[in-house]
This record gives structure tokens, sequence and C-alpha cells, in this order.
């Protein structure tokens, strides 16, 4: 067990002594730091509550469950042994950290009642708070281009395979994916809705990156402008709604694949179907918009107070439902982009030009070796 403890160390920042728990575990060189900012702390953020969560940000139900689940057992992270203060309750290292502790814990136990009990924290950790979200999570890293996290992902998830093996895991799925809304319909609630709810996890059953977003572009002519995910998504939809959708599609079904043997099979099929689920949404709306009348498919766009820093901007696009119906059937023909950007100055400061504004938990905002530091449970991983 006590490789669950050394593989969480090896997603925070890298440290002196990376090294050394990198060769024992048989991975590659350890990444430098430019590295572990641009695969980790811009993109995949280990934190449970981005996927697990409704809003895709970090603190939020997810973590307090995560917390609750801690109270439950008389712990805070101060005593947890190579955790700091700081370190945030649903920090894949802090839930690896304590998988490892309650394997000591109930090995160590003399009275045979709390080491009954121990067994079954542990299943509930690794149920409701480790497979609900490891497989896509782990899955983001195939092919992400640094050779350490892909072997990194491959250890942890096969590690995680060999322990699902040994628990007896219950008939029902955990309780953040039973309450996670499916992705938001704009033709019903609204541009920004969908907008934001495109970013979450447990909405869409897949992780969109920022890399992602570069390839979006890349194969669809699109032009990719800096910023935040959600700005980068408003200006792809504005330019041009059907490709953009088909796209998410075609990268919705993608993923239904790629997670479907990550995990146990009850959490792996949910994960798939609810990627399938999106992308059925997402041809829907593209086909919509291939079907509206001449000029309302593509909006004009007009920009506001452009800043002369793009990345420190937000951007409010509106997707709203159309008007105009099918005079023969009667119903709503489509939904159309209103077409109108309002930037405006955000208000967080972003300190590399590079860096998507509020597109990282404000704790790994740097990527300088360090233990994170203390966030909000509000902090925007959008």
């Amino acid at each position: 067990m006590e490789v669950f403890r050394a593989l969480g160390t090896l997603i925070e920042a890298p440290a002196a002594e990376h090294a050394r728990v990198a060769a024992a575990l048989g991975l590659p060189a350890v990444p430098t730091a430019a590295e572990h900012a641009r695969v980790v702390v811009q993109q995949r953020y280990p934190y449970a509550s981005v996927y697990l969560g409704a809003e895709g940000m970090m603190g939020g139900e997810a973590r307090d469950r995560i917390e609750g689940f801690r109270r439950a057992l008389g712990l805070d992270l101060k005593g947890e042994p190579g955790r700091g203060v700081g370190t945030s309750a649903d920090h894949l290292a802090s839930l690896l950290g304590l998988l490892a502790s309650m394997d000591e814990w109930r090995r160590e136990e003399s009275d045979s009642a709390r080491r009954t009990l121990l067994a079954e924290a542990r299943v509930t950790l690794a149920w409701e708070h480790l497979g609900s979200w490891a497989g896509p999570y782990l899955a983001s890293f195939e092919e992400c281009g640094v050779a350490f996290y892909e072997a990194w992902a491959l250890l942890l998830r096969d590690s995680l395979a060999r322990l699902d093996r040994e628990m007896a895991f219950p008939d029902y799925l955990p309780a953040a994916l039973r309450a996670a809304p499916r992705l938001a319909d704009p033709r019903r609630e609204g541009g920004p809705a969908f907008i934001g709810a495109l970013l979450a996890p447990a909405r869409t059953g897949m992780i969109l990156l920022r890399d992602d977003l570069l390839l979006l572009a890349d194969e669809t002519g699109l032009a990719c402008r800096a910023g935040e995910r959600r700005y980068v998504l408003n200006s792809f939809l504005a330019q041009d709604p059907r490709a953009a959708l088909e796209w998410l599609a075609a990268h919705a079904e993608g993923w239904g694949g790629r997670v479907a043997s990550a995990g146990p099979p009850s959490i792996t099929r949910w994960w798939s179907e609810r990627a399938a689920e999106t992308a059925g949404l997402l041809r829907e709306l593209a086909a919509d918009v291939q079907n509206a009348p001449s000029g309302v498919q593509n909006a004009p766009v007009r920009e506001q107070g452009t800043s002369s820093a793009v990345q420190n901007a937000a951007v409010d696009v509106h997707i709203a439902p159309s008007d105009v119906h099918n005079a023969a059937h009667g119903t709503l023909a489509h939904w159309a982009l209103e077409g109108e950007l309002a930037v405006q100055d955000a208000t967080i400061g972003v300190q590399n030009a590079a860096s998507e504004v509020q597109d990282a938990p404000s704790d790994v905002q740097n990527a300088a070796p360090g233990a994170p530091t203390p966030v909000s449970s509000s902090t925007d991983a959008q």
C-alpha cells in the first residue's frame, strides 16, 4: 500500500526527493518544473471536486463529502503523515496518502470490531472518493507528451485496478455520480449554463483540456484566442457553432471509449454513458444550427472594451433559444448565437501572459516547486 503514498507525492510539484521515489517505482526521469506546470498545474488539476462537482470547480459539495468522511474518522490534514496544513482534503496526494494510512491502521488494530470498521471505511474511500473519478483523470494523461506522467498514470491505474479486485464494492454508484446533473441544453437553460457545464466532467462524461481546445482550432481552422477555456469556447461558438459543436461531439464520443475500462465496471459504464449522452446532445445542436434559416447560423461578433492583455478579460456570450419556428411543424427550429461578446476586465490578475484566466486553481498558479497553499472552496478551475 505504500506505493499509493509514493505515487501521490509524484503528482505534486517536483522536489529533490522525487528522483529517488521515481527510480524505486521504475518510472522515467522526473519532470521539470515547466513540464509539471504545463501538464498538471495548468490543465489536469489533481482535485476530486473538479471532476465530481456540478460546476467543474474546486470545492463545493464534492469536497465537503470528503471532508465529512475525514471528520467521521476523527482526522484532519495536520494529523496525516506527510501532509501539510495547506493541502486540500480532495487533492489526489491526500486521498492516496489516506488510503495507505488506513491500510496501516487496519493491520495494526487489535480490536476486531474496529478493524472491521476500518476495512469498511477503506472501501468507502476507494469507491466514493477515488474510484469515482480516478479513471477519467488518469486517462487524460494519455499522450500528454511527458513520458514520466504517462508512465505514472499507467502505474497508478494498474495499482488501483489490483486494489479493486481485492475489495467488495457496493452495488450502487458513488454519491457524486448519482447526483451529477446532465449537460445543460442551451435551448432551455441558456448559453452561459451550457458553456459552464461543458467544462464540468461529471456533467459531460469527458475532460476538456486546454490542449484539446488547441486541437479543435487546428482541426477546424477556427481562431484560438488567448484566455480561459470558457472564453475560448465562447469564441469558437461565435465563429462557427456547427463546426465547434461537431468537434466537441466527436471528442465526447472518443472519451466514451477511453474510459470504458478505466476503473470498476459500474463506474466506467456511467462515465461512458454520460459521454455518449453529451455527444448526442451536441450533435443535435449542430443539426439545429445547420437547419437554421440563413443569416442566423453565424451572427456577427462585436467586442466591447477589449483589454490590451486579452488573457485578463472575461467574456459573456449568450446562446439563447431562437424565436424562429418551423412553420410546417410549429416547433422550435433552432437555437442561435446572439453574437455579442461583452469583454470586460477580469477580477483576477494573471502573471503569465500565456496562462488561462481562472483556468487553474489559485493554489497552483505557479509552477515553482513547493507545497500547495490554502485555497478557497469557491476557486474556479475553469
